[in-house]
């Protein structure tokens, strides 16, 4: 009978926080520099001065009690993603409908919250619920083609983002058209059915979001189930062949994963939007997928990777008073996804 041994528990567990740490000091460092590029780029091409810049974007993303509260709102739906795609992408299944999983979630929360006749509270517990069975079952239908007949979930995924988002179009233009306003959308949720703000616009969500941050590295590090689908994202064959069944969970996985992400979208419906609107799921399903990836797909480290990017998010927003786009957002997002993957692909092509 082999018998616990504490000590080594303990040496596992440093290991993994120095890991950790290393990790998350390395991904800092990484955006850092990725901000001080883009806008030596900017200040010498459009000539506004280096410090001009860097303050704005500094001032209008962490300068004020108000500026850090946005950065928290903008950064508690991308982590809720984030930890749901870092479930498929560590048991080797690539979850790329993030978008419309989202889009489905505040579909169904929406539905929920205007026309089914239940008390507020019993509203916001079914929409939380719905949405994550909505999302779940949206994408358990690629990870069911996947394990059946091995059809690619990257694609399968990719167009239910297309899917899920012209069924929210239909929605909003026509049945659910709330008639006021140019932009088409619907009606205002009840106030009871919305979320308890922590300070607007940062609602109660983002406690859901941590807790959904220590449930998920819980499952990943501390259950069989977990184990075994890490040990399927290391290797499918391997797992398979000492007896793991990679099918069913490939579809547990893609079931955990969107349901997550759906919870995503209820979230932005009773606790920011307050009703369902193009654009509502924000491209936070593509955000995710960099968020996820720098992370190194580690439930410990997304609150720090989600943070950063609704950091620059926020800082790049400001700068358009400037006149210089926000799409400056996604370019210094691109130069740190890619200078974080790099190494580990460098080790790959030399056989490491």
């Amino acid at each position: 009978m082999v018998e616990w041994d504490r000590e080594l528990e303990s040496e596992d567990r440093k290991t993994e926080l120095t890991s950790l740490l290393r990790s998350g000091l390395f991904v800092l460092a990484t955006l850092v520099c990725a901000v001080c590029l883009i806008f030596a780029f900017s200040s010498i091409s459009m000539g506004i001065p280096f410090a001009e810049i860097l303050g704005l974007f500094l001032s209008s993303s962490v300068g004020s009690a108000d500026s850090v509260i946005r950065t928290l709102a903008r950064a508690t739906p991308l982590l809720i993603v984030t930890i749901g795609l870092l479930v498929a992408f560590k048991s080797g299944v690539w979850n790329i409908g993030g978008e419309g999983q989202i889009v489905l979630g505040a579909v169904v929360a929406t539905g929920i919250c205007l026309f089914l006749p239940v008390h507020p509270f019993a509203a916001i517990l079914l929409s939380l619920l719905a949405s994550f069975v909505a999302g779940g079952a949206y994408a358990t239908v690629a990870g069911f083609l996947k394990a059946r007949w091995g059809v690619n979930e990257v694609v399968v995924t990719m167009m239910q983002n297309f899917v899920a988002l012209s069924l929210l179009q239909y929605l909003i233009d026509v049945p659910w058209n709330w008639g006021v306003g140019l932009y088409p959308r619907t009606a205002l949720i009840p106030e009871g059915t919305r979320l308890p703000f922590i300070s607007p616009p940062l609602s109660s969500m983002f406690l859901v979001a941590l807790a959904l941050v220590y449930l998920t590295h819980v499952l990943m590090n501390r259950t069989v189930p977990g184990y075994e689908m890490r040990a399927m994202g290391d290797n499918r064959e391997a797992a398979f062949a000492n007896g793991v069944d990679v099918g069913d969970l490939t579809v547990l996985s893609m079931l955990l994963s969107g349901g997550i992400c759906g919870l995503a979208g209820s979230g932005l419906v009773l606790g920011y939007f307050f009703r369902a609107q193009a654009g509502i799921s924000g491209n936070y399903g593509f955000y995710a997928i960099a968020s996820a990836l720098i992370a190194g797909n580690r439930a410990a480290l997304a609150p720090l990777s989600s943070l950063l990017i609704a950091f620059v998010y926020e800082g790049t927003l400001g700068l358009t008073a400037l006149g210089i786009p926000h799409r400056l957002c996604e370019a210094i997002v691109g130069i740190a996804f890619i200078v974080v993957l790099l190494p580990k692909r460098v080790r790959w092509l030399r056989g490491g």
